[in-house]
């Protein structure tokens, strides 16, 4: 069943039914919902839905979970938020995960100071996809979420000895510095370059190619001319596709000359980098 066969009286039918005593009726109706997606998301439905996630049959639960998801900031009502909320501290990692997700998928309209703070701690969840999670909805929530704590977290994170929370690191620093945190993200971008783990150095050079023009600064520039020399090759490397991606206010001799020398690096991507940046 998909978007096509959501006509009203299937609709009307369907939000009946997350209430029904069997669970198993419960849960197929829930994925029903879910794959049908915006179209559905009415205030009944939306409300049915969010009563389901005080279900505590994990099938039911989640399936609800995803059909909320997938509407978006349209199912971004106190009554879900605070359900999702309560979720973040579930025993079940799948359950924090899918929460966070969640909030993620419904933006800027879920970023209340109570979401944000609960997704901070989730940032310190034992768990890598639920930490991984955390990262992205803040992420998404944009300018609202960039506070200094989150910086600070983010910015620890791109040291981190799993590359995909090193990349949702990134990601995240890159997308909130475009939405208004520049000064304080760059310069902590700034201080990372300097950091004694390489992967720290790697994600910072990473983060400011992100941020593109707007990192464009002689500090920056001449920091990651510097990073060329660095001992780390996966360090060269993001430090000449940071420099691409920085474009026309970087094209300096200077920088084109150091570029050109990369292009003789020991190690392949700092090679294939140098050659993408020119």
């Amino acid at each position: 069943m998909s978007e096509k066969a959501a006509t009203s009286e299937v609709i009307n039918r369907l939000s009946i039914a997350p209430e029904d005593d069997d669970e198993m009726v419960t849960w197929r109706a829930c994925e029903a919902l879910d794959k049908m997606g915006e179209k559905v998301a009415t205030s009944e439905v939306i409300h049915r839905l969010s009563s389901a996630l005080g279900d505590s049959d994990i099938f039911v639960w989640s399936s609800a979970c995803q059909a909320l998801a997938k509407m978006g900031e349209k199912a971004a009502t106190s009554e879900v938020i605070n359900r999702l909320i309560s979720a973040l501290g579930d025993k079940d990692k799948m359950v924090r995960w899918r929460a966070c997700e969640a909030l993620g998928k419904m933006g800027e309209k879920a970023a209340t100071s109570e979401v944000i703070n609960r997704l901070i701690s989730a940032l310190g969840d034992w768990d890598i996809f639920v930490r991984t999670s955390a990262f992205e909805a803040l992420d998404k929530m944009g300018e609202k979420a960039a506070t200094s704590e989150v910086i600070n977290r983010l910015i620890s994170a791109l040291g981190d000895s799993n590359i995909l929370l090193r990349s949702s690191a990134c990601e995240a620093l890159g997308k909130m510095s475009e939405k208004g945190a520049t000064s304080e993200i760059i310069n902590r971008l700034l201080s990372a370059l300097g950091d004694s783990d390489h992967r720290a150095r790697s994600g910072a050079c990473e983060a400011l190619g992100k941020i593109g023009e707007k990192a464009a600064t002689s500090e920056i520039i001449n920091r990651l001319i510097s990073a060329f020399a660095d001992s780390d090759h996966r360090v060269r490397s993001s430090a000449c596709e940071a420099l691409g991606k920085i474009s026309e206010k970087a094209a300096r001799s200077e920088i084109t000359n150091r570029l050109i020398s990369a292009l003789g690096d020991s190690d392949h991507r700092a090679r294939s980098s140098a050659c993408e940046a020119l």
